[in-house]
């Protein structure tokens, strides 16, 4: 099925799409109707815009040139390949300091509230996080390794094949920096945050119910959205991450199979922005607040009551 360009070019531009719609959204609420801002709704729209570049400037270039093979590296191939890639990294470090800024609303709740409130602050980390994938993914550019055609020949990725002599420290390299060391972050914070509900939730009865039944759902729902968007994260590009390594084996791997990974991996985009805010009941309040969905939720309900359903008596 993925070798026909038309039903590949018809998934790209389906999930293109989605993922511009979805994370525009995100941002447009987070930014412009949210009153209250704290650094969780910046990281996260951080998060959506970082999604909406990557598909923007990753797979255009991919749609643009899928009716023919990659023989050589182009410049807007190797353009492509290094905002993906950049982008990706971005993105996994915005999770894994989204995830210690969660779990240090847990456990130092004053040190959130005198200081992750500082423009300064919520700045830097941002930053960071955008710094952190961009020079990653500048490596290639500057001589370590170098943007190579992928495995399948419809875009540029890594240099799987070896093709230079340091891509293996490279790979090495970004195995432990660029994926261990978050996921690392990210369980230890999952971790810690988990103990810490339960040794407060032990401790309930010193507080109203009240109170402790609002902090048990603000806790939870922490927990429960890093735990999803970090599995998520990782589960999309896994597979593509496996066949990468199976590669440097020298493992030959079929070309419909790479392309069905990349494809996947292309999943995050939509994955992040629909976990991180669409499962989140106040948020999808301020979608369905949105005039557009107001609009056409309206148009549903003069449809429905010059067609309403009929109705069969049985006598």
């Amino acid at each position: 099925m993925f070798n026909n360009n038309s039903v590949l070019n018809v998934l790209l531009s389906t999930i293109l799409l989605m993922s511009v719609i979805l994370n525009a959204t995100a941002c447009y609420i987070i930014l412009l109707k949210v009153k209250k801002k704290e650094i969780t709704h910046l990281f996260i729209a951080s998060i959506s815009f970082t999604n909406m570049l990557e598909s923007v400037v990753g797979f255009i270039p991919q749609i643009v040139t899928s009716d023919k093979l990659l023989l050589e590296r182009t410049p807007l191939c190797i353009s492509s390949g290094f905002a993906v890639f950049c982008f990706a990294v971005t993105s996994i470090t915005h999770l894994a300091i989204l995830s210690s800024i969660r779990t240090a609303v847990i456990k130092y709740p004053f040190f959130y509230y005198e200081t992750c409130k500082k423009v300064w602050f919520k700045t830097t980390l941002i930053i960071i996080c955008y710094l952190y994938g961009f020079i990653w993914a500048t490596f290639p550019l500057i001589g370590w390794s170098k943007y190579e055609v992928d495995l399948d020949k419809k875009r540029c990725s890594l240099d799987w094949k070896l093709t230079k002599s340091d891509s293996l420290s490279y790979f090495a390299a970004i195995l432990v920096f660029c994926n261990i060391m978050p996921c690392l972050v990210i369980s230890t914070m999952l971790y810690t945050s988990r103990k810490l509900i339960s040794e407060r939730k032990a401790r309930k009865a010193n507080q109203s119910q009240s109170h402790q039944e609002s902090l048990d759902i603000l806790e939870n729902d922490y927990l429960k959205v890093c735990l999803f968007s970090a599995i998520a994260f990782f589960i999309t590009w896994a597979p593509y991450a496996v066949i990468g390594i199976l590669t440097i084996i020298k493992i030959v791997i079929p070309t419909q199979l790479v392309t069905a990974a990349a494809m996947f991996a292309k999943l995050s985009t939509i994955t992040n922005v629909i976990i991180n805010c669409f499962i989140i009941k106040s948020f999808k309040n301020q979608v369905f607040d949105l005039r557009f969905i107001k609009y056409i939720r309206s148009i549903n309900k003069k449809v429905a009551k010059v067609h309403p359903k009929i109705s069969i008596s049985i006598s």
